[in-house]
């Protein structure tokens, strides 16, 4: 059941329509009043486009034999009320659901086509009361009221309101021809049964409005249900990458190991394709580890902090993606030779004020957001252990230096 509400409803909303289940009629808010009956008016736009043939043989199929069989100068002046209308009508209501150009139009024109029906059958039976031909329009006009309250199930309001203009019309048609009305016969064939199938049609819109109203909140049901599964997913699948990356830096690691291990963990996560780890010392960033690098890139081993992207990139703590890069910066290797990355992805690394140093991986394509926020989850695990490989390289070396001076 297509409802045209792609949107998941809030916590408001579905409190309202909740409410709106408990009420005798199924009012709904503006805003959904207006979704139901778009959708009230889809449902008879299908049914019209699959019925429209079914409903014209029918048509023909009591029409033909009374007008072969019947040859009166009555029967002449019912085909003008009972025929001609509702051909005109079903001709309306074909080309609404099949010219591309009149489907925004279909809602008025199955208006139109009911109204128009109605009014030529009510002005037949009243011209021609008394006649085999008045009662033949008497009958067509409760088979039109029955068509457009229960069969085709339009909105029994804005129905009911284009019975009544079709009654007003014949009723000025009569005038204009200068016929009595006859108001009991008037009772039986349009009054009564209009008051029948109008709380006939309100009866089937309430069930349709709770069927609408209940598939609204299954709808939205399941929806929050398979956006809670995907964030279990999603947390799941991440823990198992932080896992992955703990395990990846466990170990008493030197600096240059680890992050040769980082650049190949980024690799495989995150689908880069070259990358290069700088860690800063005594104001220069000197290069540690290095991945896929080219020949150009190979080159940048040693730079002062201020200089090209990093240092700009080293200033701010979280991670930052650049689409428009120096030539020969990071180029990547393929197949057909250098071709300039997509994006870089310039990671600065931080031990709360402190700088440690930075990570430069590129990539074919942009990097996604998902990618940003893992990054963001590891970058205290990975700068803590690097000032730790940091300060126990440098517990090692005054050890070593001290030997020597002791040797």
């Amino acid at each position: 059941m297509a409802t045209d509400m792609s949107d998941a409803l809030t916590e408001q909303q579905v409190n309202t329509l909740r409410q709106s289940l408990n009420t005798t009629m199924v009012n709904f808010d503006p805003a959904r009043e207006k979704h139901y009956l778009a959708y009230a008016y889809r449902r008879a736009r299908v049914l019209i486009h699959q019925s429209v043939y079914l409903l014209t043989g029918i048509y023909l199929l009591v029409v033909l034999p009374v007008m072969v069989l019947i040859r009166s100068e009555e029967m002449t002046l019912w085909r003008n009320f009972g025929v001609y209308p509702i051909a005109l009508a079903l001709m309306g209501l074909w080309a609404s659901t099949r010219l591309s150009w009149l489907k925004p139009l279909a809602v008025a024109i199955m208006y139109l086509s009911l109204g128009l029906s109605i009014s030529g059958a009510l002005l037949g039976a009243i011209y021609l009361n008394g006649s085999f031909a008045g009662q033949i329009a008497a009958f067509e006009t409760i088979y039109l009221l029955i068509i457009g309250f229960s069969i085709l199930r339009l909105p029994p309001r804005q129905t009911l309101i284009t019975c009544l203009v079709a009654l007003a019309i014949a009723l000025l048609g009569s005038l204009a021809l200068h016929v009595s009305l006859p108001l009991l016969p008037m009772m039986l064939f349009f009054a009564i049964p209009l008051i029948i199938c109008t709380v006939n049609g309100y009866i089937l819109d309430v069930g349709a409005r709770r069927n609408f109203a209940n598939h609204l909140l299954l709808d939205n049901e399941s929806r929050q249900l398979r956006l809670w599964r995907e964030q279990v997913e999603r947390d799941t699948y991440r823990q198992q990458q932080l896992n992955h990356f703990m395990e990846k830096i466990a170990g008493n690691l030197t600096s240059a190991e680890l992050l040769q291990k980082v650049l190949g963990y980024l690799v495989d996560q995150i689908n880069a394709k070259a990358g290069a780890a700088y860690i800063l010392e005594e104001e220069r960033l000197i290069r540690h580890a290095s991945w896929g690098l080219s020949a150009q890139a190979e080159e940048r081993k040693n730079l002062q902090r201020d200089e090209s992207l990093l240092g700009a990139a080293l200033q701010q703590k979280i991670p930052l993606q650049q689409h428009s890069v120096p030539e020969g910066y990071l180029d990547l290797e393929v197949g057909e030779g250098k071709r300039v990355p997509g994006a870089v992805l310039l990671w600065p690394l931080h031990q709360g004020e402190q700088p440690l140093g930075i990570i430069e991986v590129a990539s074919s394509h942009s990097f996604e957001e998902s990618d940003m926020a893992l990054l963001n989850e590891l970058h205290r695990p990975l700068a803590f252990a690097l000032q730790s490989a940091q300060r126990r390289e440098e517990f090692l070396q005054r050890m070593q230096e001290k030997q020597s001076r002791s040797g």
